[in-house]
This record gives C-alpha cells, structure tokens and sequence, in this order.
C-alpha cells in the first residue's frame, strides 16, 4: 500500500498525490522553501561542551529520565529512582544554566551500564 507521500497514476491516468505529496507540490509551484527539522537521535559524549569530569553521583529524585540525547526532544532510554549510583562524565551547557545535561553512566538498578543523559539538577555528586 503506497504512503501517503506518494505520487501514483490512477485508473483513469491522471497523476494524484497523497496529502503529503500535494502540499510539496503547491510549496514547489509557488517557489516557498521547505524547512524540515532534524530528528532527535541518540548522542554520546561528542555533544558535551565540557571538560570531562570522572566522579560517582546518585540520582536525586524518582523518575528521571535518563536520556538519548541532552535535551527533552531525547527518546527516554528509562526512568531512574532516587538513589540511583551514576558516574558522571561531562555535561552539556547550553548558557543559561551551567552544567545543563550531564553525561553519565548508570552503575546500579535496572538501567546499570547504561550510558545517556540526565538535567544537572537531578544528578548529584559524591
């Protein structure tokens, strides 16, 4: 079954398009450009802007996300509960709050090994 993007003959031979398809269309016809945003897929350290830090942490809070990526628009990799052991790597400052996203390593509970990223104020250090 064709998406809704598709262009396909119908039985007649006249072109149709889907939604998808028409609205690229009148956007090509009239000359507009199409912004399309990127999608939000997983990170690793590369996207810290820090000096790397190596320090043993624990999560602070229940259900903190830990994430993909440093920001919300992240995929959830799980949620992590109070007490939770972390070792913290580095962080992603994004200027107006210092240490904004951290890097880290999960080292207790359910999620242990895995690495992603908390908000700073969820993850304090030892």
């Amino acid at each position: 079954m064709p998406t809704p993007s598709t262009t396909r003959r119908s039985r007649s031979g006249s072109i149709r398009r889907g939604a998808a398809g028409a609205a690229l269309a009148l956007l090509a016809a009239v000359g507009a450009t199409l912004a399309v945003a990127p999608t939000a897929s997983a990170v690793d350290s590369s996207a810290c802007n820090s000096a790397w830090y190596y320090s043993n942490g624990h999560i602070n809070a229940n259900g903190v996300n830990l994430r993909s990526g440093p920001g919300i628009s992240y995929s959830s990799k799980g949620l992590l509960s109070k007490g939770t052991k972390t070792y913290f790597y580095c962080y992603k400052d994004f200027g107006s709050n210092k240490w904004s996203w951290q890097y880290i390593k999960v080292t207790s509970g359910p999620h242990k090994n895995t690495k992603g990223w908390v908000r700073f104020d969820y993850n304090d250090w030892w």
